[in-house]
């Protein structure tokens, strides 16, 4: 194997894991440009390396790759309160290191085109998403309550305030004035839109969304 392939199928996985990365960059998640190029170039250097050793077997390096991305990516779900965040970026990590392999092994055309269905996935599919589709997962909304103000009756009012959206859950956080409900808004409806709405009702002070 000649050192000019060698650079071509590095350089190769370095821009592969340099466009995807800068979009998770660009969407503000914790794994982003640097993350995703060294999982890229990780990947392919293992494979080039274990390749040319006599008697290797490819599929055993690759299996050993995605196995150890795992780890990873598992470090980049969070979980905050009943809302999972990173799932996404956990799945570009996977999938980067398999274009890395794609790259280590000089298959090409696979993994140019891995590249551009990943880009495809997170940017334009994403657009879809959020023009189309109606929101499914629950919003978490921590309500603050003004001092004094039972906070049964500021869950009424919110209900009462509130009829396009469904409450699943409403539980009330020790020691705090404060109460949390997970609800799914209704189609159209925008994050501020749903604060402002809520912060006209008589005694909540604060109000938070995590989406």
């Amino acid at each position: 194997m000649s050192w000019q392939i060698v650079l071509l199928q590095v350089a190769a996985a370095a821009m592969a894991g340099a466009v995807i990365g800068l979009e998770r960059e660009l969407s503000a998640q914790h794994a982003g440009l640097r993350t995703h190029m060294l999982v890229c170039l990780g990947a392919t250097l293992a494979t080039v390396a274990g390749a040319s050793l006599p008697g290797a077997d490819p599929t055993r390096i690759a299996a050993q790759v995605i196995t150890g991305i795992g780890f990873l990516g598992g470090g980049a779900i969070l979980r905050e309160g009943l809302t999972v965040h990173g799932l996404t970026t956990a799945a570009s990590l996977w999938v980067t290191a398999s274009i890395g392999l794609a790259f280590g092994l000089r298959a090409w055309w696979p993994a140019a085109a891995g590249t551009v269905l990943v880009l495809v996935v997170l940017v334009l599919l994403k657009k879809l998403e959020d023009e189309l589709l109606p929101r499914r997962r629950p919003l978490e909304v921590t309500l603050t309550v003004a001092s004094g103000v039972p906070l049964t009756t500021v869950e009424r009012a919110v209900l009462a305030a509130w009829p396009s959206c469904k409450v699943s859950s409403v539980r009330y956080v020790s020691g705090s004035e404060s109460l949390v409900l997970s609800v799914k808004s209704r189609r159209g409806a925008t994050l501020a839109g749903i604060a402002e709405q809520l912060r006209t009702i008589e005694g909540v002070d604060g109000v938070a969304i995590s989406a």
